[in-house]
């Protein structure tokens, strides 16, 4: 992950800018689900319901060794299971445990797995349909499946042509479907399963509703009604953007009570939805309206949570990922090299 406009002070980041970002439209059309400039937005009117707490550390936490810093994990739904995505002097090692303890290192940036070497990788999706996991390089700028037994399936690179230009974050949702949030190109792409067909391609450069600065980071299939949701943290926008398939904008949660540079969001299926805020060094959890639609213009946002980290870590709290399984959410701990689980 390069999050490019953070400011936390003791970070071990080097940030840096991505490429100048490709618009994909001037104009919204059709094709991406509406046919003028959208001008709704949520004005958040809630303020934290609950003090900061230090987050909770597992019992014997999983710590990553120095010095691969945890990019982002995901986790499986019954919460046993988490696979993290970590960069080490610029090139990638993914590492999967449970959560009692090390089941062991898979890849390893100088292990040339399967013929696959790594470069810096920055997100990690689980299929739910099959057990397979997706990692992606944004050193590379490519996607790589695997299947649940390690075993290398597919990798990709681009959608219609157009290369990935540091993406940041990757999901799949409950019919298999891939999400790559394309950061240097400030869109989100959607492909079918394995990568073998793209489904839409949503967002623009810019700073409306339905525009992305920098998107970091996506969840999907979080909200209790039929329809796929997709929640994408606008990093550059200090916003979290809401989606419906095929990249339909629905509206915004202008983050309180900081501004924030969100790098990671994940859901609980139950209307919250938790972001790394690693620029003022927090998780948070927001709550959202229970409604087949959620988060319709002019609803209010309540802040439900928040957590800074344990005062026992030696730096200050850079959490770059969240993940939510089995009624625990993981945190990626960068500046640290950790991963804690606190209970909402």
């Amino acid at each position: 992950m390069v999050p490019m406009a953070c400011t936390n002070a003791s970070s071990n980041f080097n940030p840096t800018s991505p490429s100048t970002p490709v618009v994909v439209s001037a104009t919204p059309t059709s094709e991406f689900g509406f046919t003028s400039t959208p001008t709704f937005a949520i004005s958040p009117t809630a303020t934290p319901t609950i003090t900061p707490t230090p987050a909770v550390a597992m019992t014997n936490p999983m710590t990553i060794c120095t010095p691969n810093a945890p990019n982002a994990i995901a986790v499986n739904s019954a919460g046993t299971t988490l696979y993290v995505a970590c960069e080490s002097g610029g090139t990638g090692v993914l590492s999967i445990y449970t959560v009692s303890s090390n089941i062991g290192t898979f890849f390893a940036s100088d292990n040339n797995y399967n013929g696959i070497l790594f470069g810096t990788l920055s997100g990690v999706a689980l299929d739910a349909t099959n057990g397979n996991y997706y990692v992606l390089d944004d050193g590379t700028n490519a996607v790589y499946e695997f299947s649940s037994s390690n075993v290398a399936v597919t990798t990709w690179n681009n959608f219609n042509g157009m290369v990935f230009n540091s993406p940041q974050a990757i999901a799949v949702d409950s019919a298999g479907n891939v999400y790559v949030v394309d950061t240097g190109h400030n869109v989100v792409d959607e492909f079918t399963a394995n990568g073998a067909a793209t489904v839409a391609q949503w967002g623009y450069s810019g700073g409306g509703a339905g525009y992305f600065n920098m998107p970091s980071g996506i969840a999907v299939s979080i909200s209790s009604g039929p329809v796929t949701s997709a929640y994408v943290a606008d990093m550059g926008n200090e916003l979290i953007q809401k989606f419906q398939p095929p990249g339909v904008f629905v509206s915004q949660i202008a983050t309180v009570p900081n501004p924030d540079i969100d790098l990671s969001v994940t859901g609980d299926g139950n209307g919250h939805i938790f972001a790394a805020d690693y620029n003022n060094a927090l998780v948070e959890g927001y709550l959202i309206p229970s409604s087949p639609v959620t988060l319709t213009a002019g609803a209010p946002v309540t802040l439900s949570y928040q957590w800074d980290g344990p005062t026992s870590a030696p730096n200050l709290f850079g959490p770059t990922g969240v993940a939510y399984g089995g009624g625990q959410l993981y945190v990626a701990d960068y500046d640290n090299n950790a991963i804690y689980a606190v209970t909402p």
